[in-house]
């Protein structure tokens, strides 16, 4: 196991790992917005599509290069279904390149 959010199978179980992290300590910024990565994808399997998004947005803030991965703009698809529940999704997927211009 490599101790990541999400490894585990369980996203309850990752969440409350996740807990225990302080992503400020986490030595760059890349691998504080790939912890914020792993936290969304957590919620994201625990079917919390708002705290999937907050951890997201926490990553983009961390290291915005990050979040045109793959991964995030698969989970940031994901999220679109929620766009009315969700401020700002759209916006955040069109910067993830989920979304682009000609999709909107």
């Amino acid at each position: 196991m490599s101790g990541r959010p999400g490894d585990r199978g369980d996203a309850g179980q990752a969440i409350e790992h996740a807990r225990r992290v302080d992503p400020a300590a986490l030595p760059t910024t890349e691998r504080q917005a790939r912890y914020w990565i792993d936290v969304a994808r957590a919620f994201d399997q625990w079917g919390k599509p708002d705290r999937c998004c907050r951890a997201l947005l926490a990553a983009e803030r961390a290291a915005p290069q990050e979040i045109r991965r793959g991964p995030v703009r698969t989970l940031t698809a994901g999220l679109l279904r929620h766009d009315r529940t969700l401020p700002g999704v759209r916006a955040f997927a069109h910067r993830t390149g989920a979304l682009t211009a000609g999709t909107a």
